[in-house]
């Protein structure tokens, strides 16, 4: 098995496109540990998926600085900063320290 990380707005090299293509063709191998999932079990892990991450548009003022900043990401830079700011909801003392609640 092969893992590659790409930074957020990287695109994957002609290679590693072709390495996708290649493991995408072969057969899926399934484990005792790692079974087939049902199609019930596949449904219940989309309804999942989709609750924890539904999106709703506002409007947010930043400095030109900042917004240049999280762009200079690339594609998904709106998704990394949602990422970024849920994260942060779990760490209160953190939030404190930055609007001196």
């Amino acid at each position: 098995m092969m893992k590659e990380t790409l930074s957020i707005g990287e695109k994957p090299t002609k290679t590693q496109i072709e390495e996708i293509n290649t493991a995408a063709s072969r057969p899926v191998k399934y484990y005792k540990d790692a079974p087939k999932l049902t199609t019930e079990e596949l449904s219940e892990f989309k309804k999942i998926n989709a609750e924890g991450r539904k999106r709703v548009n506002c409007t947010l003022r930043l400095s030109k600085t900042s917004l240049d900043w999280w762009k200079s990401l690339g594609d998904g830079y709106t998704a990394a900063m949602s990422r970024v700011l849920e994260e942060a909801q779990n760490h209160p003392e953190l939030l404190k320290r930055i609007i001196l609640i």
